[in-house]
């Protein structure tokens, strides 16, 4: 699915616009768009990195439980509204999501085995104060999702432009980790116009990774804050 060449600065990005959309227009195609592009393509990993270094792990495969938790969740357009509501950041209100929703499987398990349903406590918790092992993970994994998307995005805008040389300089040297001395000549540029064209594709991605922060709802104040934990994380 293509996106915008550019989102607005403001909290009303296009996911946000889309979700509220839904209020009006129940339409499922609606609501599967904004569930495949913006949901399950960016968080499958991630939270499935998360359900395997947590107590979540003791219901099942990683990859079943978030596929079920999607089916369940993303199915009811109110869930996405209630994220929409909350002020939360979108990562946030999935992992809180999973965790209640891996509860529920413990119940169900529980009423059919005799057992106890919860898990131990600490794993319930609404996720504030120190953060945990599978927490780090999943946080690790979702920023290089981010990442990723976003260097996508920049590579799909220069090739447009014309600009694919200077991609390859910058996939060579900050993905592949090769000084300009090994390719700068195979490619017609010199060392320096390789490092000009490395922070040009740099600033592209800073700026893309922006824009998915964005459409997760951050608010325009704290994007600065949000691009360094994303880094951090990394």
């Amino acid at each position: 699915m293509p996106y915008p060449s550019a989102f607005p600065t403001t909290q009303a990005t296009w996911l946000l616009t889309l979700v509220r959309a839904c209020v009006a227009d129940e339409s499922s195609a609606k609501s599967a768009a904004i569930a495949q592009v913006f949901v399950m393509d960016r968080y499958a990993r991630p939270l499935a990195v998360f359900v395997r270094g947590s107590s979540l792990a003791r219901l099942g495969e990683p990859a079943e439980i978030v596929n079920g938790f999607f089916a369940s969740r993303l199915s009811d357009a109110e869930f996405l509204r209630a994220w929409d509501r909350s002020g939360m950041r979108l990562r946030r209100w999935l992992m809180n999501g999973i965790l209640f929703y891996g509860q529920g499987l413990a119940r169900d398990g529980a009423r059919a085995s005799g057992r106890s349903a919860m898990l131990p406590a600490v794993e319930w918790s609404r996720l504030e104060g120190e953060a945990t092992t599978a927490e780090l993970d999943f946080e690790r994994a979702w920023a290089i999702a981010v990442v990723r998307e976003a260097t996508a995005r920049a590579e799909n805008e220069l090739h447009a432009e014309g600009r694919t040389v200077d991609f390859e300089i910058f996939r060579r040297h900050a993905i592949d980790g090769q000084p300009y001395a090994a390719f700068a000549r195979e490619l017609g540029r010199s060392e320096q116009q390789c490092a000009g064209a490395t922070r040009l594709v740099a600033q592209r991605v800073r700026v893309r990774v922006a824009e998915l922060l964005r459409e997760e709802g951050v608010p325009e104040a704290e994007i600065d804050d949000e691009i360094a934990r994303v880094r951090a994380a990394l």
